[in-house]
């Protein structure tokens, strides 16, 4: 099933009621496809969609971002040959765009995206991104990744809760890096102290942070290891 099949009459065309997945493949390769597949049924049957697997069986060849787009009048994929290379690091700033932590668009890879490229593009250059917040303040995710930092040694994350996403590449980081990682509720003052930020997704995986707010970051040696850890996974 195309996307230029989709009706106008369809809700995700009309209000942006679907939900996607963003899926990296090479060699033929789609990595963690289970875990995507897992996401996107948890994300549809939340706002009353069903997932078809069958239309998601076939793995396109080569390297390249496979895209699963699941609306009222069904499931779909786009394939996007070749992988753009992502900055080096990312600037990290406040965001004037924010989230509500208990709505779908926070939680979930909805297709009512339009705060999120609202709040990209306050940053005008390729490597700047902007820290999302909540209603009560707290940090929430930057508009296209999930958001760990270091501080005082200790790995933290936003709690789900706080209106972020649970993406691929961070349940890894929870899961299977080995490493402790605190989530919880944090203001943005506790970016201030962190001695190591990263980036999480499925497109770029673990990326390292240069600044925030106009603080420079040394390299993080955790940042590193996770960089090495995970695209060994």
């Amino acid at each position: 099933m195309s996307l230029a099949q989709i009706p106008i009459s369809d809700a995700g065309f009309r209000h942006g009621v679907g939900v996607f997945e963003t899926v990296r493949v090479e060699g033929g390769q789609a990595r963690w496809k289970d875990w995507h597949w897992q996401s996107i049924q948890k994300s549809a049957e939340v706002l009353g969609l069903r997932a078809e697997e069958e239309a998601l069986k076939k793995v396109p060849e080569g390297v390249g971002l496979w895209r699963w787009f699941v609306t009222e009048s069904g499931t779909r994929s786009w394939w996007s040959e070749g992988i753009e290379k992502p900055p080096a690091g990312y600037d990290l700033d406040l965001a004037e765009t924010g989230v509500w932590s208990s709505s779908w668009e926070a939680r979930y890879k909805t297709l009512s995206y339009l705060n999120r490229i609202q709040a990209r593009r306050e940053g005008q250059k390729a490597n700047e991104e902007r820290v999302m917040l909540n209603e009560k303040g707290e940090i929430a995710s930057v508009s296209m990744a999930n958001l760990f930092w270091v501080r005082g040694g200790k790995l933290r994350t936003p709690a789900w809760e706080c209106g972020c996403r649970a993406g691929t590449v961070r349940r890894w980081v929870l899961e299977r890096s080995g490493e402790k990682v605190e989530e919880g509720r944090w203001k943005k003052e506790e970016l201030d102290g962190a001695e190591e930020i990263f980036l999480t997704n499925a497109r770029m995986g673990i990326q390292s942070v240069f600044s925030w707010q106009g603080k420079k970051l040394a390299a993080g040696g955790m940042t590193e290891a996770l960089k090495k850890a995970f695209w060994a996974s």
